[in-house]
């Protein structure tokens, strides 16, 4: 959870946690359903490229500053208590990658392989409704 007085601008948002998946088989050309990874088989798949992992995921969390300043200017006075974002990303060579926003999913969105996701979410949402 943000602090209580968190607004855009301020203190950067930090992810908690990422995740990684990839496109599982293409059907008709276009990407199926997707496959779950550890960050390992991603590095694996982006040739070990540490440095375009790592570049990637600090474009994602600063793209995610404005995307939350977004969701915080429409609706100011209910903040949702968690938010996940998807980004795909591209390793275009050593140590670069291009990001692009995918969606907002909200409460009750899949965690993925994150074991401890939901009660880690649902104890947020109280703690948030508490406040």
């Amino acid at each position: 959870l943000p602090p209580a007085d968190w607004a855009p601008g301020g203190a950067a948002l930090r992810p908690v946690r990422f995740e990684y998946n990839g496109w599982g088989k293409a059907e008709e050309g276009r990407p199926g359903s997707f496959t779950k990874l550890s960050r390992q088989a991603c590095l694996k798949a982006w040739q070990q490229d540490e440095a375009a992992l790592e570049a990637a995921q600090e474009r994602a969390v600063e793209l995610s500053q404005s995307l939350l300043a977004f969701l915080h200017a429409a609706h100011p006075a209910q903040p949702v208590a968690m938010v996940r974002l998807d980004f795909m990303l591209l390793r275009l060579g050593p140590g670069q990658a291009r990001v692009i926003f995918g969606e907002f999913c909200e409460m009750g969105a899949c965690c993925i392989s994150w074991e401890e996701g939901p009660p880690t979410i649902w104890r947020a949402a109280l703690d948030y409704a508490l406040r």
